[in-house]
C-alpha cells in the first residue's frame, strides 16, 4: 500500500511486496528526526481528530501514529506491516494508467457504490459482499487482494503490480500493492457520507494474524454520529 497524507503535512510511502521498499526521494535538506512511537496503555480512548469521533479499546502494545479529521490509524507498536485504518469519505481512485491523485469520475461515495466499483476492478480478487455493522454504522464487508497474474503497475510503484483504490483530500494514493490483503468495512453515515475501516496487511501473509489481533478493537469501535459533522470536504481536481 502506498500512502500520501499531504493534507496533514505527512509524507509516508509504504510498499508491501514481500517487504520490498520503494525507492525514497533524495532529501533536499537534513532529515527531521521524529520522536519514537509510544504504545498506548491498554484501555479505551476517543479520537481527538477523526470525525465523527470514534471510541475504541486497545490491548497492550498498540499505538495510534495518526489521528486527523479524515484519517486515523492504529497498529501494533512492533509491526508496521499490519494495521487498522479509518477513512472519512474516501473516493474511488482514478483508474488512469498514470495513477493520478484524483477521483474516478462518475463513482458515487456510498458503501454500496464503492463496493460495486471495487468488485469491478479487473486487477483485484474480491470476496462476495456481506452485510456488516461496525461501531453502530451499517454497510458492506469485502476482502480484497491483487490477482496473481496482474502485472500493471502505478508509475511510482517501481514495477510492482498495483491497483489504485482510494484517494481524497487527505489521501493522495491508497494503492493495493503486491501480495497485500485488505478486509474492508464500507459504512454509511446517517445523513450522508461514509467511513471505511480497513484491516490492512501490507504483508499479505500476515492478514489472518491481523484479523485475529484486531477483532477486539473492531468490536469496540463506536462512532459518535451525534457530534457536529466534519466541515465540507474540498474536491480533488479531475485532470
Amino acid at each position: 500500500m502506498i500512502r500520501g497524507l499531504s493534507a496533514f503535512a505527512l509524507l509516508l510511502v509504504v510498499a508491501a511486496c514481500g517487504g520490498a521498499p520503494l525507492p525514497q526521494p533524495q532529501a533536499s535538506q537534513a532529515p527531521v528526526t521524529q520522536p519514537p512511537l509510544q504504545a498506548l496503555p491498554a484501555g479505551t480512548y476517543t479520537s481527538a481528530g477523526f470525525r465523527p469521533p470514534v471510541t475504541f479499546t486497545v490491548p497492550e502494545g498498540w499505538t495510534q501514529p495518526t489521528d486527523a479529521e479524515l484519517y486515523t490509524y492504529l497498529r501494533p507498536i512492533e509491526n508496521d506491516a499490519i494495521g487498522v485504518h479509518l477513512f472519512r469519505d474516501p473516493k474511488a481512485a482514478s483508474q488512469d494508467a498514470s495513477c493520478p491523485a484524483a477521483p474516478e469520475p462518475g463513482v458515487g461515495g456510498s458503501a454500496a457504490e464503492l463496493a460495486a466499483w471495487i468488485e469491478q476492478r479487473p486487477g483485484l480478487v474480491v470476496s462476495a459482499p456481506t452485510m456488516a455493522t461496525v461501531g453502530g454504522l451499517s454497510g458492506i464487508q469485502l476482502d480484497v487482494g491483487l490477482k496473481s497474474d496482474w502485472t500493471q503497475s502505478c508509475p511510482f510503484a517501481n514495477g510492482i503490480p498495483s491497483v489504485a483504490l482510494f484517494n481524497s483530500p487527505a489521501i493522495d494514493h491508497w494503492v493495493v500493492v503486491g501480495n497485500e490483503r485488505l478486509r474492508l468495512f464500507l459504512l454509511d453515515l446517517p445523513g450522508g457520507g461514509t467511513v471505511v475501516v480497513d484491516l490492512d496487511a501490507f504483508d499479505g501473509d500476515q492478514v489472518e494474524d491481523l484479523i485475529a489481533r484486531s477483532a477486539g478493537i473492531v468490536r469496540s469501535l463506536a462512532f459518535d454520529t451525534s457530534a457536529a459533522p466534519a466541515s465540507a470536504l474540498p474536491s480533488l481536481p479531475v485532470p
